[in-house]
């Protein structure tokens, strides 16, 4: 079995110009943890965003830790810092090293991707780095396992 038998072929995305407030909206609406982001005019992909993307902001870069240690630490300012960084657009926060797999790899290449990199999902690409569907472990172990149950 290949990955184009059983990726989902409607993926939700975003671009890189997308508001976060946006992206979460989206999260919380369709129950992801995280969504491609592609060039508009391309439609290629060009990063991945997720929730803890979107959190780890709250925490101190290396920089500011160094600059102000006695407040870096403070989970209260922390928390608030959410609402600025919620105006941000999505490619402030996006992880451009993107992971992804194409259609005609095997089921089973797309687990040890997945479990090589930590991942719980991948984009699904054709030869132009176009995003034509969507995988996740659950489509996988489904798939697989799911006809002998």
């Amino acid at each position: 079995m290949n990955i184009a038998d059983i990726m989902e072929k409607k993926v939700d995305f975003v671009t890189p110009n997308t508001p976060l407030k946006k992206v979460v909206k989206i999260i919380f609406g369709k129950k992801h943890t995280g969504l491609p982001v592609i060039n508009q005019k391309s439609k290629k992909l060009v990063g991945f965003i997720t929730d803890q993307d979107i959190l780890s902001r709250c925490f101190p870069s290396m920089g500011e830790y160094v600059d102000d240690i006695v407040h870096a630490g403070d989970f209260t300012a922390m928390e608030k810092k959410l609402k600025y960084i919620l105006e941000l657009n999505v490619e402030n926060v996006m992880n451009r090293k993107v992971i992804y797999i194409k259609k005609d790899e095997p089921l089973l290449k797309g687990v040890s991707i997945m479990k090589l990199k930590d991942v719980a999902h991948l984009p699904v690409v054709d030869n132009k780095k176009r995003l034509i569907g969507f995988l996740t472990k659950r489509d996988i172990f489904k798939a697989l396992v799911g006809k002998y149950s």
